[in-house]
This record gives structure tokens, sequence and C-alpha cells, in this order.
């Protein structure tokens, strides 16, 4: 049986209880080695000969926390593991988190292209996480499946368009994650306007949202599989509820979360996003829905699986990996 690779940010991230390391498990009880590789350990000899220097994970159930799991991975030896030689690779990169280094990010997609052109499993597919690498993506979907929003640069723009909301809004920054730099305005007369707009226009474009009343709720993070919902066919997604005094709704930043059924409406929504999304290659992503609109699209290293492995036992692990290793081409 060939093995996997992961490619993340640092291959000594590896946590117990994360999204990774649960996909990572399902693959080692199917009976795959696993080996971990990084942004800044691919090669590239020509367009064919393509490695990567990466280490044969532990068997996970045998590791019994993420400070021993690091500790026996900062002593591995590395591998020198040609790309056509697994059985997939699973891009899990976080480059909104990692920006210092998004030169390697970039090369990191384009030795993945290679590979695919090859004929190596990719998932999810480097194109089409070159064209979803912003929350411009988001905005590339049909206007009714997202709030009213706009990309720019500009502080006239951003004041404009909330003289045309009459309302409260969202900025935060195109490229980003995990809720960092999310500052809530009340209203176009807001006086922190300026403020935070000259704060993120720092370090790049912005996106600007109105506010949905239901957001005070938190979201729903729904992962989606090729064009279907992980789930064990049942249409659930994780309510992820605000920490007291917080607007986000992050886990990292104190957020509660909960597993709850989708309405019929919510469950039809995010197929068809799913469906949109698996034509452009990807086939596993997480959705973030605040009532009936999609206000977020996660596609390198969409979380939540853990929150369903807990819910419905090991078999939404087990479905993500069995339809993955199954159905690329």
């Amino acid at each position: 049986m060939k093995p996997i690779l992961f490619l993340l940010n640092d291959r000594w991230s590896v946590k117990k209880g994360g999204t990774n390391a649960t996909l990572m498990a399902a693959c080692q009880r199917k009976g795959h080695d696993v080996y971990v590789t990084d942004v800044v350990h691919l090669q590239a000899l020509n367009a064919s000969e393509l490695f990567a220097e990466a280490i044969l994970l532990p068997k996970l159930q045998d590791v019994k926390s993420s400070k021993t799991l690091s500790t026996r991975l900062s002593k591995c030896k590395s591998n020198r593991l040609h790309l056509g030689s697994v059985e997939a690779v699973f891009i899990r990169t976080s480059p909104g988190k990692d920006n210092t280094r998004s030169w390697a990010h970039r090369l990191a997609l384009e030795v993945m292209r290679l590979a695919s052109d090859n004929g190596v499993n990719i998932v999810n597919h480097p194109q089409g996480l070159q064209k979803a690498t912003s929350k411009l993506y988001t905005v590339c979907l049909p206007p009714e499946f997202v709030p009213r929003t706009l990309v720019c640069h500009s502080l006239n723009s951003v004041q404009a368009f909330a003289k045309e909301l009459a309302g409260p809004m969202v900025i935060k920054p195109l490229i980003g994650s995990q809720g960092r730099d999310v500052f809530f305005i009340d209203g176009p007369e807001s006086l922190n306007t300026r403020q935070v707009v000259d704060i993120l226009g720092r370090t790049g474009y912005l996106i600007v949202q109105e506010f949905l009343p239901d957001a005070s709720d938190g979201d729903i993070r729904v992962l989606t599989l090729d064009d279907s919902l992980v789930g064990a066919g049942r249409p659930i997604g994780i309510r992820r509820t605000p920490a007291a005094g917080e607007m986000r709704s992050n886990i990292s930043l104190g957020g509660t979360a909960a597993v709850v059924e989708l309405s019929q409406r919510q469950a039809e929504l995010c197929k068809r996003i799913a469906s949109l999304l698996q034509q452009d290659g990807i086939r596993f992503s997480g959705l973030d829905l605040i009532g009936e609109k999609i206000v977020e699209v996660n596609v390198f290293s969409p979380s939540g699986l853990q929150e369903l492995e807990n819910y419905l036992g090991a078999d939404a692990p087990a479905e993500v990996i069995e339809t993955l290793l199954n159905g690329i081409n």
C-alpha cells in the first residue's frame, strides 16, 4: 500500500486532536504509512523529478499528547520521498498564518501543480488553491449566496460603501485566518473607520462586508466533500458561539463548538457551493455560514472534523479519507 503525504506549514506542528491529526489517523487506520513535509522541504530536479524531505509519522494511537508527538517528530530523520511514489498528497497549509514565507507557499503550490501534471493525486488541486488564496474567492461566488461585500484599498471607497449599507459592517484583511484583525464598524458615521482602514491597509487589500444580525449567535462551519456535506449522510455543521464580549466565533479565540442540524435551505445552499468548488478541484472545504449566507470559504486547511468525529464516532474522518482516495482522478 502506497504512503500518503501531508504538506503543512511546519512539519513539526501536528497536534493531537486537531483536524490534521484526525485525517492522518484515519489514513493510518486504512493501513497507509503517513509522511509529513512542509513548504520549505520540497525539491525539484526537473518537471517530473519532484521530491519532499518528509518525516514518517509515528502511529498516532500510540502517542498520548501533542507535546510527546512534537518531541518524537523532532527526533525523526527525514526521508527523501519521490512524489510519484505516494498514493496522494493532502495540502493542509495555512498561508494566512505564515505571511513572512509567502514565497514558500507560492513555490509549494507550483511544485504540487507539476506533481499533479505528472499524475500525482493532490487534494485539494493546486490550481484551485491558487484561485482561492484570498477571500476574494468568496466574493466571486454568486451574489445571492454571500453578504454585500466590497474589496478595496481606499478609505473613500470604504466610506462610500458604508453609506450604501447604512448599517453596521465588518472590515478584515483580504488574506488572513483564525479571526485575526477583524473589526466591527457600527455604521457609516463611525469614527473608527479611518483608523481601521489605515492599519489593515498597510499589509494589503481589505474586505468589507455587511454585518449580518445572526452573527451575534456565531457562525456554522460546514465541511464539504465533493458535492456533498460531511456528516455520515446527515445535514450537520458545527455552530461556533463567540466568547462573552467577543464578536468573532473562532475556537482559537475562545469560542465554543457544538454540532447542530442544518435547515433544509442551509443544506441546499452548502451543497450548491460545494458543487461549484468541486469544479475548481476543491474537494474538501469548510464553509462558514451565518444565517443563509456564506461569509467565508476555507480551502487550505479547514478545521472542524474533530468535532464531527466526537459527535459521530470514527465515521467522519473515515468518510473523508475513503471518498478522497477513491474518487481522485
